[in-house]
C-alpha cells in the first residue's frame, strides 16, 4: 500500500487498517499517530525520552535565564569513520548497549539520532515505522561506524524508531509555532523536504490526526513519575549497579527505580516529587 501508483491529490482520505488516513500525490500512506502505547526508555539525541527537565535553581529570585541550545547533533567525526576506525559495543543479554564505556553507549545513541533526521535512511511520510523500507540499509551502514554483534539490530532499530518519531514531533511544534505567528515555513523547509513535509502538513491538518494528538496529549500530561539519569539508559544503569555490588549480583527493580530518580537539591523539576516518594516508600 506504500507504493502502489494512486492518483489522488495528497488531501485526499482513504480507508486504510479500518481508518481514514491522507494519502499524497505518489501513494504514499502518511502517518497516524500511535495509540497510548508504552514505549522503552531508550535516550536518543533528539528526544529526551520521559527525562526530567531542569527549570531553575531552588532559591534563587531571579528569572531562570534562557537556556542557548547548540542546535542538534552532527556526530560528523562518526559519520567519518573507517571500517578499520570502528568501536566494538558490547550488548547485555537483552541486546542493549552497556560498554565498552559509558561514552561509547552515548555516542552510539547520538549518533542513531543522526540517522532518523536524514530522509534518505528515515523519509518522513510512511505510516509507521515497520512501513519505512530502508531498516536494512540503516543497520549496514552502522555496522560501518560501529562494531555491533546481531542481536544490537533489534535495539537499532527501535532507537532509530523512538527518534524518528521524536523528530516529527519536534518539526509539528515549529510548524505549528509557525501558523500561529503567521510567519513562513522558510526554516522548515530547510530540515525537510518540501515533497514529505508537504505530506505531513496534509496529514497533521486531518480530523484523525487532530483527535489523535489531542488524546495522546492528554495521556502525556499524566506522566509525572518520570527518571533523571538524563542521557543514560536503564541498561546502563543496571550494569552500573552489578558492577558497584561486591557480589556481583544484578539490582533489584526497586534499587533500579530509586538510582533513577534521584534529584540534585539545588534544582527544581516540572513535576512534583510526591508519587516518586510514595512509590520509594512502597518499595522498601
Amino acid at each position: 500500500k506504500q507504493v502502489q501508483n494512486i492518483e489522488h491529490p495528497s488531501n485526499d482520505e482513504v480507508e486504510y487498517g479500518g481508518q481514514p488516513i491522507s494519502i499524497n500525490a505518489s501513494g504514499m500512506v502518511l502517518e497516524r499517530e500511535a495509540e497510548n502505547e508504552v514505549q522503552p526508555m531508550i535516550e536518543t539525541d533528539n528526544v529526551a525520552h520521559e527525562r526530567e527537565a531542569e527549570t531553575m535553581i531552588e532559591g534563587s529570585s531571579e528569572a531562570p535565564k534562557i537556556k542557548k541550545h547548540r542546535g542538534p547533533t552532527k556526530k560528523t567525526d562518526i559519520h567519518a569513520r573507517t571500517l578499520e576506525e570502528r568501536t566494538p559495543i558490547i550488548l547485555n543479554c537483552y541486546g542493549q548497549p552497556i560498554g565498552p564505556t559509558p561514552k561509547d553507549v552515548k555516542d552510539l545513541s547520538r549518533f542513531l539520532g543522526t540517522i532518523a533526521r536524514t530522509t534518505e535512511f528515515a523519509p518522513l511520510n510512511y505510516v509507521d515505522w515497520p512501513s519505512v523500507p530502508t531498516h536494512d540499509q540503516i543497520w549496514e551502514y552502522v555496522l560501518e561506524k560501529f562494531m555491533i554483534p546481531p542481536e544490537g539490530r533489534s535495539w537499532v532499530l527501535e532507537t532509530v524508531n523512538l527518534s524518528w518519531r521524536g523528530y516529527k514531533s519536534k518539526l509539528k511544534k515549529m510548524y505549528l509555532e509557525a501558523v500561529e505567528k503567521g510567519s513562513n515555513l522558510d526554516e522548515l523547509y530547510e530540515l525537510v523536504p518540501e515533497d514529505e513535509l508537504k505530506d505531513l502538513i496534509s496529514y497533521w491538518n486531518t480530523s484523525p490526526a487532530k483527535e489523535q494528538s489531542k488524546k495522546n496529549k492528554r495521556n502525556r500530561e499524566k506522566l509525572d513519575d518520570m527518571h533523571t539519569m538524563g542521557p543514560s539508559s536503564y541498561a546502563a544503569l543496571r550494569h552500573k549497579l552489578k558492577q558497584e555490588d561486591p557480589n556481583k549480583q544484578e539490582p533489584s527493580k526497586a534499587k533500579v527505580y530509586r538510582e533513577s530518580r534521584i534529584r540534585n537539591p539545588k534544582k527544581t523539576y516540572k513535576t512534583s516529587y510526591g508519587n516518586t516518594k510514595a512509590n520509594m516508600v512502597s518499595f522498601c
